[in-house]
């Protein structure tokens, strides 16, 4: 009979790509995980289940058969042992929550402070990616509920509008545009920005709203291109570009940057709270969504900026 242990050390060395990194996220040594994955390997008649292709551990044809089942069993297995602590009224387990690389890193350890509080024995982790692959996790099971900034166009998920979060435009202390009020849009034609990447969620918000506003992006002078809203805070206060970031990422005054009074409607990136659709989920994860769309996490998020979606 396989080892569920066995089985979610596989999961985690191909999701993370290498033994070290698995080992890591699952807090074993690297021989560990090694020994876990020869054991699996010999259970199965000394089939290989991974290739080592540059620095990535790659499934074999092998590794991919066993890949949905080793999933789906571990799921079962969890499962299990969260309903025979429900029986006892106890939600316990481990729940995977996606953001991508922008003011969701913020925003989310705040409201899950709270949830901790309520829900003790449930293990909780934060992956950071881009969307696209947030989604494509979804769909793998390897990540339960994913927060985003764009709705998502694919069959099979549950979207729920959370709010929108205002973006400022910060630059360096002492910046002319600093000491303006209302500094029409245009203006950032002349001056060198700093910008998510192309393609980002967040670039495309920018562009959009400076396209309403008649500023066109072939208009716009980046002089530096980052998905780190850290990177752009750093370039903001360096002088390197004006920088968009979410207001819950922007420091406060004094602290090398000021915050530039653009004229018009604040420019806001959306938030959108996506899950798998499925009959019925483990109570962990039912319970943290619950939980997320409740009044206490709307009253943090409130508290952080953001305008809640019934507002």
């Amino acid at each position: 009979m396989l080892n569920t242990f066995h089985l979610r050390t596989f999961i985690a060395v191909v999701d993370a790509g290498n033994y070290s990194a698995a080992a890591a996220a699952l807090h074993l040594t690297q021989p560990a995980v090694s020994q876990q994955i020869r054991a699996l390997e010999e259970q199965l008649g000394e089939i290989r289940l991974f290739r080592r292709v540059g620095t990535k551990m790659v499934p074999t044809h092998a590794g991919e058969e066993l890949l949905a089942t080793a999933r789906d069993l571990v799921e079962l297995a969890e499962r299990a042992e969260q309903n025979i602590l429900a029986l006892k009224g106890q939600v316990a387990g481990r729940v995977v929550v996606g953001c991508t690389p922008s003011s969701g890193e913020r925003l989310l350890p705040r409201v899950l402070a709270g949830f901790h509080t309520q829900f003790p024995a449930v293990a909780l982790e934060i992956a950071v990616a881009p969307a696209e692959e947030l989604i494509d996790a979804l769909g793998e099971r390897s990540v339960a509920l994913v927060l985003v900034e764009e709705q998502q166009r694919r069959r099979g998920l549950e979207l729920l509008p959370m709010g929108a979060e205002p973006l400022v435009l910060l630059a360096p202390t002492g910046h002319p545009l600093l000491k303006q009020e209302q500094v029409p849009p245009g203006v950032l034609r002349e001056l060198p920005l700093a910008l998510p990447r192309p393609g980002a969620p967040l670039r495309r918000t920018i562009e959009e709203a400076l396209r309403r506003r008649g500023v066109a992006s072939v208009d716009l002078r980046p002089a530096l291109e980052t998905n780190s809203v850290t990177a752009l805070l750093q370039a903001a206060r360096a002088g390197l570009g004006l920088a968009f970031v979410p207001r819950s990422c922007a420091p406060a005054r004094g602290e090398g940057v000021g915050v530039v009074d653009l004229a018009g409607q604040p420019l806001q990136q959306e938030w959108f709270l996506v899950r798998a659709r499925e009959r019925s989920l483990p109570r962990a994860v039912q319970s943290l969504y619950d939980y997320l769309t409740g009044p206490q996490a709307r009253a943090v998020l409130a508290r952080a900026g953001v305008r809640l979606a019934s507002e």
